[in-house]
């Protein structure tokens, strides 16, 4: 009876890997090298957050539909997110956000956002502008107390600084939650 949760186990620890490989293939590509960048971004989302059909990479545009995240194609077709719990807010307007918010399933937040005009339909696929993973430190205030405090980073992929790094940022973020409620992260928090 161990073997399946052993199976599990491993299983979840191969996902971690590949998902950390692919985060650095798209950080490891140069600021310059935009198309590339464009298509190793869009198959570290097809990693963590895969469609029903088809993959990012052939999205034309990203729109809500009710509470659901809608995902269109050149050919007319479309689909979700295989999880549709993962999509959580957005900014913008529903029928071309400017960007979405994405949780896994270890609970991190992926920020997606699209170039200006590229998310309303048109028979080009999305180009995203940029990637930006949520990374967390956490501490105890004191000993034996109870809550959690943490300071929420983001990372971007696919912008870098001056010396060639990602691009880091301590910045609050507004969102609208699917519902239409406001959605705020906060860079320092509590759990």
């Amino acid at each position: 009876m161990n073997m399946p949760a052993y199976s599990s186990t491993t299983n979840d620890h191969q996902n971690r890997t590949f998902i950390a490989e692919a985060v650095f293939a798209v950080e490891t590509i140069k600021s310059q090298q935009t198309k590339e960048k464009q298509i190793k971004a869009k198959l570290l989302l097809d990693a963590i957050f895969p469609l029903d059909q088809g993959a990012h990479a052939e999205a034309t545009s990203y729109m809500l539909n009710g509470r659901h995240l809608i995902i269109y194609f050149k050919d007319g077709r479309h689909t979700g997110l295989k999880t549709a719990g993962t999509f959580v807010a957005f900014t913008g307007h529903r029928t071309h956000p400017d960007s979405i918010l994405l949780r896994d399933k270890e609970g991190c937040y992926i920020e997606v956002s699209f170039k200006k005009g590229t998310n309303e339909g048109m028979q080009s696929s999305v180009e995203i502008s940029d990637i930006q993973l949520e990374t967390c430190a956490t501490f105890s205030r004191s000993y034996g107390e109870q809550s959690t405090h943490g300071i929420r980073h983001w990372v971007s992929l696919l912008k870098t600084d001056d010396q060639g790094q990602p691009k880091a940022s301590l910045d609050d973020k507004d969102f609208t939650e699917k519902n239409g409620d406001d959605y705020v992260l906060t860079c320092c928090f509590i759990k």
